[in-house]
């Protein structure tokens, strides 16, 4: 048996990272058990679909490192790949249950049904349709035809207990009463939800459903749909919530944020895989940076933990730190190029790999580096931070930068280690060593008082550069 998971994505907004998640475990898994996985889109909710929505979700995936092997842009045995371009599927498989009695056609009108569920409401009984149109006979159906009502059509709840059995949960028996009989395809001719996803999932041999744990209450009727239509149903894996740091439900300032919002503010891709997969799923080693490859050969289903699990910002920031430490200098540098501006990043000798290098052990986000950029490209006139103003303020400030001018506009080779020579040579002069000597030179030249190795920012800012601000410094020094 080929193993075939599917992510089933709605239309209606970009991905958020509770849903980037399940992508990732759907991809995943199919990889690791050398199966497939399949990009369905789930746009017959028509009122509520976004234009260019699809477009957004797929670019998300691909950005992601996620890709399918069928899905409506890249096509499949199985196809179509969108729910809107398959009614003709959904008639078809509406007719089998009709013809085999596992279904009827339902006549009762919207206002009539409500005028019945708020009366069992107020009498304390379950709200559920009450099977008026279950049996009717021939003449009573040509008779609501007559009279032009197009009826939906209702499966026939069995009176049979629906047992479901999940890779997490383990098995759940539902009483079918709790249902009641259910529509399948709606008067406009558009199916329901419960219907469409299992028609999908047999016509395209899914034989995993992961998904979360929101779509439990959905399961017994699609297992109760299966079994009419004499199919078997996948095997089913409901993953916890995710939740807010706090245990709340996940809002969007706790990172119910679009996976494009991510991939924008510069995380590492492969630490988005990495941190969603942790999620859900524990490696048997205890290690948390996990390649998507290693994540592949590991994955285990049955590591999948019940409970719900919190959003963690600051976790997924140090791995993406992580991943970014990992990296080829050469590697960040072209990444980096994508995050930044090319007016505060610009291309020019080698700049852009030696900034890469000297930046590569403090961020965490690609478009974090920006916050640096200014330490190697200062602005004129030169500006400080309020605590790079602090240290300028210091006794005998003025004396020492003008005492490393001096020593630097005389300098022979500008390399790092000479630069640093000399400004300890300059220390030297004036009595003044240590933090002492070199904070008010980082204050001066950087315009803050924390950031690359001194060597790095005085090689790439040039002699010229840094004897100007180093002036300027002065000018506001003590």
């Amino acid at each position: 048996m080929t193993v075939k998971t599917r992510f089933a994505p709605s239309p209606t907004g970009e991905l958020h990272l509770g849903n980037a998640r399940i992508a990732v475990l759907n991809w995943l898994f199919a990889q690791h058990s050398g199966g497939r996985f399949v990009l369905r889109i789930e746009d017959t909710d028509v009122d509520r679909n976004l234009p260019g929505s699809e477009d957004e979700i797929m670019e998300s995936l691909r950005r992601l490192g996620v890709g399918w092997d069928e899905g409506p842009d890249v096509g499949g045995d199985a196809g179509p790949y969108r729910q809107s371009e398959r009614a003709s599927l959904y008639r078809e498989y509406a007719d089998k249950l009709l013809k085999a009695g596992a279904a009827f056609r339902c006549y009762c009108q919207p206002d009539e049904l409500e005028a019945k569920k708020e009366a069992a409401i107020a009498r304390g009984a379950r709200a559920i349709y009450d099977g008026a149109c279950r049996h009717l006979t021939p003449e009573q159906e040509a008779g609501h035809r007559e009279a032009g009502i197009v009826p939906a059509i209702r499966f026939a709840v069995p009176a049979d207990q629906v047992v479901v059995n999940d890779v997490i949960r383990g098995t759940i028996v539902f009483d079918p009463e709790e249902f009641g009989d259910f529509v399948i395809m709606k008067s406009d001719g558009l199916p329901t939800y419960n219907f469409a996803v299992v028609v999908d999932d047999c016509g395209m041999a899914i034989t995993h459903v992961i998904r979360g744990v929101g779509h439990l209450a959905n399961t017994p009727r699609q297992v109760m749909l299966y079994h009419a239509l004499d199919m078997e149903p996948p095997t089913f894996v409901h993953v916890p919530h995710v939740l807010s740091p706090d245990g709340s439900g996940l809002s969007k300032r706790h990172g119910a944020r679009s996976l494009r919002e991510y991939l924008d503010e510069g995380y590492h891709p492969d630490a988005l895989v990495n941190y969603l997969s942790l999620l859900s799923w524990s490696s048997p080693s205890g290690d948390e940076v996990l390649p998507p490859q290693r994540l592949i050969e590991e994955i285990d289903l049955a590591r999948l933990g019940a409970s719900d699990v919190r959003m963690d910002p600051d976790k997924l920031e140090w791995l993406s730190g992580e991943y970014i430490r990992r990296m080829s200098p050469e590697a960040l540098a072209e990444r980096l190029a994508e995050h930044l501006d090319p007016e505060s990043y610009p291309d020019r000798d080698d700049h852009r790999l030696r900034i890469a290098r000297a930046i590569q052990e403090r961020i965490t986000t690609f478009a974090g580096a920006a916050r640096f950029l200014p330490q190697f490209y200062p602005p004129d006139p030169m500006s400080w931070t309020p605590e790079a103003l602090d240290v300028l303020q210091g006794p005998d400030v003025s004396r020492t930068l003008e005492a490393v001018h001096r020593a630097l506009g005389s300098l022979g080779d500008w390399n790092g280690d000479e630069i640093i020579a000399a400004i300890r040579a300059a220390g030297a002069e004036t009595g003044v060593k240590g933090k002492k000597l070199f904070m008010p030179v980082r204050a001066a030249v950087s315009g803050s008082t924390q950031g690359p190795e001194l060597g790095d920012i005085f090689e790439i800012q040039g002699r010229d550069m840094c004897l100007r601000v180093i002036e300027q410094a002065r000018a506001r020094a003590n």
